[in-house]
């Protein structure tokens, strides 16, 4: 479990009405973004030990770690703020560098650094 570190406070001044559910929404989003942000910030920068994890880049660990939830491609990218097309790209990229040709075997290849 995280660790609470800091609040971040939306507000309506004066008059104002109450935010929408759209609002509401676009807010929960960004309190999402920040707290990926700062929780990557906090996590040391030394790679796993795994040699696997070496021929990735921190973002397409980020990627396999979603992967492996789950989540579909859009998923994936509402969750990382890319488009749904970034991510099939990385995903193209990641299996070339794995020498896998789905997801489930490159999940199982993962399998020890997706439970870090």
């Amino acid at each position: 479990m995280g660790q609470l570190i800091g609040t971040v406070h939306f507000a309506r001044v004066g008059q104002t009405p109450a935010f929408n559910p759209h609002e509401l929404a676009s807010l929960g989003a960004v309190c999402t973004h920040l707290s990926a942000c700062l929780a990557g910030l906090r996590k040391p920068s030394s790679p796993p030990p795994n040699l696997l994890s070496q021929r990735l880049t921190p973002r397409e660990i980020q990627i396999a770690k979603l992967v492996a939830k789950g989540l579909t491609n859009a998923e994936i990218g509402a969750e990382l703020w890319i488009t749904h097309n970034s991510v099939k790209q990385a995903l193209k990229r990641m299996f070339r560098k794995l020498d896998v040709s789905a997801r489930t075997e490159m999940v199982a290849k993962l399998r020890d650094i997706l439970q870090e």
